[in-house]
């Protein structure tokens, strides 16, 4: 059985990947309705006191105050029936996604994300300074923080490529001359994206050389974009996005089965622990009534 502290580290572990897994709205393939359905109930249950989440975030509602706003809006803008992102209706197979949007799917789970992230490494010092930690426990936080820094920065990578790609695109229209419309790209597009990559390295918790590596490589290759460093053997831009990209895709491809087991089996134990629970409550008022 899990202890208490560990309880509350992976309830916080089931709302962080589910956040995460919000980003994948913006990948291209058909997105199924009941999954949709599953992700709005676990995130929302930071809204439910009765949740450790919810309980937290009440108790700590001054502190609060900010992120609670910003993740009110976030469930208004993602996953209200009033969202233009993501919609679904009676007829719909899949979810509706409005690829013109990314930018503000991201936005909001690169930040909110962290905010959760704090308050679970909250606990999950604690449990150290008071000797509860567990390993299963220790073991998905690892991998959560190592899938979540690649994952995000691969995602993000993508979007990046894409948007400079059209700001070369309209820079060679205009033979290098700044117009309205690249002006709009480097101030919508690409400050926000290079200021969110530049966030999730930022605030790693993992010190593996690979991890950093990877991440380092990619934050290069922004500040080569910016014209604030300059390129390495004057090579053209594709080539040091391919370089990042045959770091990262593998990565993530290596991670994500192992970050899944380990989940997995630490929601069975999260489960049975909290089925334990019930079952031990029940006997006791029973024995109490008999007495």
């Amino acid at each position: 059985m899990l202890n208490d502290t560990s309880l509350r580290i992976l309830d916080l572990c089931n709302v962080l990947k589910t956040l995460r897994e919000t980003m994948e709205y913006a990948i291209p393939r058909d997105h199924d309705i009941a999954v949709y359905n599953q992700r709005k109930q676990i995130l929302s249950s930071l809204n439910d006191e009765n949740s450790f989440i919810g309980r937290f975030i009440k108790d700590n509602e001054e502190k609060l105050k900010e992120f609670k706003e910003r993740y009110k809006e976030f469930l208004e803008d993602i996953y209200s029936e009033n969202s233009t992102v993501l919609t679904i209706s009676e007829a719909d197979k899949f979810v509706r996604v409005d690829h013109t949007q990314h930018i503000k799917i991201f936005d909001y789970v690169i930040y909110l994300s962290e905010t959760i992230r704090d308050i679970m490494f909250s606990h999950v010092a604690y449990a150290r300074n008071n000797k509860q930690e567990e390993q299963l426990t220790g073991e998905v936080v690892a991998l959560d923080e190592h899938f979540d820094r690649v994952l995000k920065t691969f995602l993000l990578l993508q979007e990046y490529q894409k948007s400079f790609a059209e700001f070369q695109k309209v820079m060679g229209e205009t033979k290098g001359v700044p117009s309205p419309q690249s002006n709009f790209i480097v101030q919508n597009e690409l400050s926000k994206l290079a200021g969110m990559l530049r966030f999730v390295r930022a605030h790693i918790h993992a010190t593996d050389n690979r991890t950093l590596d990877d991440l380092d490589e990619v934050l290069e290759l922004i500040e080569m974009t910016e014209g604030r460093r300059d390129r390495r053997d004057n090579k053209p831009f594709n080539d040091f996005f391919k370089s990042c990209f045959d770091k990262l895709g593998p990565y993530v491809n290596e991670l994500a089965p192992q970050y899944q087991q380990k989940f997995q089996e630490a929601m069975k134990e999260m489960v049975d622990t909290i089925n334990q629970a019930r079952q031990s409550k029940i006997e006791k008022e029973q024995e109490e009534a008999k007495a």
